[in-house]
């Protein structure tokens, strides 16, 4: 009887570690099958831009002012961002995961996905956020690591490049802003998951770098003779969209990241990426673009009327409140983030936004 007992033990023990490696097998699948994918999208991608019929995207198409008229500047626009933008479906299997260890609100609020950067950046979406990790040797753009894991470009070497094509044959496309968050939570769900310490960031800063070239706008290209990228915005001023068409802008979202990428110099004369403030943290050399998900007006008002650049949610949680869209338009918040916009690949028509019209407005002429 207890030798029949331990046998039945043993094989209940042994299926339920097989169901176990399955199911982290299928989680991890969906990251293998991802990089395949993208790297077909590239080769595709070659092909389109090698073919003599290609048309180049016409910014006019999107914009309620003149590209070419040099009062109008970087922060006079604004701009309709998607949120999350590399994300790609997330499983069945890993939303009951998460439904079963956080909520099945969240779970359900995991269950969208976008086109491909490059299809985005055809609509008209200039602003993108990214959230980074680093895997291995690679930096990667994932979510949440295996419960939400499936990107459309989870190389973010690959992301690199195919931002830099899209800019090398639309040459006078609105300046794109990234906001990339920089992550390191939940690695205990990912072994080959890395902390991103100085080393890491120094090779993040290349990486930019190497992959963008001349399209990368950096804040050495902002700061003019000895003033600080603070003191060149609130004095000076923004370059004006006719001087930033065809350039790519990455900004670091604020985190405790600042203080070791800034560390990096102190001047920010070689640094890839801006750094990104919070309202209630300007006070450094550095502050340029603010992130305020938040839709306070007064408080959005009074950081543009500074010479800020402001980045505000105009949802949350796939919850869309057309008042609370009301008065992101009404901040003059030049970043205005949505997970409603064009980029959605699941998304009907009808549910998705725009800015009366366009993708990119002047808010303040």
């Amino acid at each position: 009887m207890i030798r029949k007992i331990a046998k039945i033990t043993l094989i209940a023990v042994l299926s339920l570690v097989a169901l176990v490696v399955i199911i982290i097998s299928r989680l991890f699948s969906v990251k293998i099958f991802d990089s395949i994918v993208q790297t077909q999208h590239m080769k595709r991608l070659d092909e389109m831009y090698s073919d003599s019929l290609y048309v180049e995207i016409n910014d006019e198409q999107f914009v309620d002012f003149d590209l070419y008229d040099p009062n109008i500047k970087l922060n006079d626009i604004q701009i309709l961002a998607s949120h999350n933008s590399y994300k790609g479906m997330s499983t069945s299997l890993g939303r009951l995961f998460v439904g079963l260890g956080d909520s099945f609100d969240e779970a359900r609020a995991l269950k969208y996905s976008y086109q491909s950067i490059t299809d985005q950046l055809k609509l008209g979406i200039r602003s993108m956020e990214f959230d980074l990790r680093k895997r291995k040797d690679s930096f990667m753009l994932t979510h949440v690591p295996l419960v939400d894991n499936s990107s459309v470009a989870p190389n973010f070497a690959l992301a690199l490049e195919e931002i830099r094509l899209y800019s090398e044959h639309n040459p006078v496309h609105i300046p794109i802003i990234i906001l990339m968050e920089v992550k390191t939570d939940w690695m205990i769900l990912d072994h080959a998951l890395q902390n991103i310490e100085t080393e890491e960031l120094l090779q993040l800063d290349a990486l930019i770098k190497e992959k963008l070239g001349d399209h990368l706008f950096q804040p050495a290209d902002l700061m003019v003779d000895d003033l600080t990228v603070q003191e060149t915005i609130t004095t000076l001023g923004w370059p004006s969209i006719e001087e930033m068409l065809g350039k790519v802008i990455i900004v670091l979202h604020p985190n405790n990241y600042n203080d070791r990428y800034l560390a990096l110099d102190p001047t920010m004369e070689s640094q890839a990426m801006f750094i990104g403030s919070y309202a209630d943290d300007l006070n450094h050399d550095y502050t340029s673009f603010i992130v305020h998900n938040n839709v306070d007006v007064e408080s959005i008002a009074s950081l543009i009327e500074q010479g800020y650049i402001v980045r505000t949610r105009i949802d949350d949680s796939l919850a869309f409140d057309q008042n609370r869209y009301m008065a992101a338009l009404a901040s003059g918040a030049q970043i205005l983030t949505s997970d409603f916009t064009s980029g959605r690949k699941d998304l009907n028509e009808a549910d998705m936004i725009d800015l009366g019209g366009y993708m990119i407005i002047r808010f303040n002429p």
